[in-house]
């Protein structure tokens, strides 16, 4: 089972992106502060979620899957989020 519990802070503004089937996603890079990496997030979106007005720094815990996707010569691994919890500070 690939299931992915992860908290951190966000550590840019999330850009909204669409697929060219009209689909709305959300993107941005969670700083992971236990082992301090950095892993790129990517939540399908819904325009009655209140994430996409989240300023840089707010505290999240993140579920979902770890994802390994090709991009010309190189591999990389993001995170598909299922659910965003926003943590109060």
């Amino acid at each position: 089972m690939n299931r992915v519990f992860m908290t951190g802070k966000v550590e840019a503004r999330p850009q909204i992106v669409y697929t060219p089937r009209g689909e709305k996603f959300m993107v941005f890079p969670l700083r992971v502060t236990d082992g301090d990496f950095l892993i790129d997030v990517e939540c399908r979106g819904d325009s009655s979620e209140p994430y996409v007005d989240a300023a840089v720094g707010s505290s999240v815990m993140v579920s979902g899957m770890l994802v390994r996707k090709k991009l010309q010569a190189r591999e990389m691994v993001k995170l598909k989020v299922h659910k965003i919890f926003w943590m109060e500070e």
